[in-house]
């Protein structure tokens, strides 16, 4: 027996029934995961567990939630998750991790690869991001344009047709519009239409210095679990930039309201009088 653990998926939505021990009654398929620890040599003298370790994580499907049961589905690939904190600096992993920071803390954004792993050091492909928190998930895709030319894209799979636009020229038409809100990504479609998505679930909060004028600065409670509640399935805002570049449009009362109190809270009182 070793140290190694396995994650069983909790089942959302757990139906009970008369005769569920019949063979076959639980058809839902799940993921599981595994996680192998390769410890570090030496010897914890402590007693208190402080050998240290690395950790290989991956996720695979099975066919039905029985936990006695491994029935790999193989028409689901199996997945790594990489670790963007160690990642090294000016790697397409942390570039990737910093910009989607803007969305959740990095504990919340988990990239995962379809890559054969044998190492902690090895190359690997980015294929499927998840933020749990905030509801969202992307997925890689190599897309070959008209010039010749191959570009490697994040695809929203909440947003069909939108992917993360990667441009300075985009990303410096939002900082314009948004001021000195900067808890978005800009995403796009083949058109080269913009979007704004800005998480709805960080609670934001000023931070104040001392009594003596009102800060405008802004700190992010993205762990206040009554305001997540209170957000529902919805957890960002999408908002279309107009096809002038000078405003946006806000698609419903929620996302309304949660920009203009962005933009009051950050001291930007003339965007808030033009809503």
């Amino acid at each position: 027996e070793d140290d190694n653990l396995v994650g069983y998926e909790i089942p959302k939505d757990k139906i009970i029934e008369a005769d569920a021990t019949d063979i076959g009654a639980d058809t839902q398929s799940s993921t599981r995961l595994k996680i192998k620890l390769s410890k570090a040599k030496g010897v914890d003298n402590s007693g208190f567990c402080n050998t240290a370790a690395d950790a290989m994580i991956q996720r695979f499907a099975v066919v039905d939630l029985d936990e006695e049961s491994e029935n790999i589905d193989k028409n689901r690939p199996l997945l790594t998750l990489l670790n963007i904190v160690t990642a090294p600096a000016g790697s397409l992993l942390k570039q990737i991790g910093m910009l989607l920071s803007r969305l959740d803390n990095l504990s919340q954004v988990l990239v995962w690869s379809q890559s054969e792993v044998q190492s902690a050091q090895q190359a690997c492909s980015i294929d499927f991001i998840e933020l749990p928190r905030v509801n969202l998930s992307f997925r890689a895709k190599r897309v070959e344009k008209i010039d010749g030319s191959v570009e490697h894209r994040l695809y929203s799979n909440d947003n069909d047709g939108l992917y993360i636009a990667t441009s300075n020229k985009a990303r410096g038409i939002m900082e314009k519009l948004l001021g000195s809100i900067d808890h978005f990504i800009v995403l796009q479609n083949e058109d080269n239409d913009l979007f704004v998505l800005i998480p709805g679930c960080a609670l934001p909060r000023r931070l104040h210095v001392d009594g003596s004028h009102l800060s405008v600065q802004v700190l992010l409670d993205r762990r206040n679990q009554e305001w997540i509640n209170n957000m529902g399935e919805i957890r960002c805002y999408l908002y279309p930039v107009h096809s002038s570049k000078s405003f946006l449009i806000t698609p419903s009362l929620a996302s309304s309201m949660y920009l203009m109190v962005m933009y009051f809270i950050t001291g930007t009182y003339q965007e808030v009088y033009k809503m």
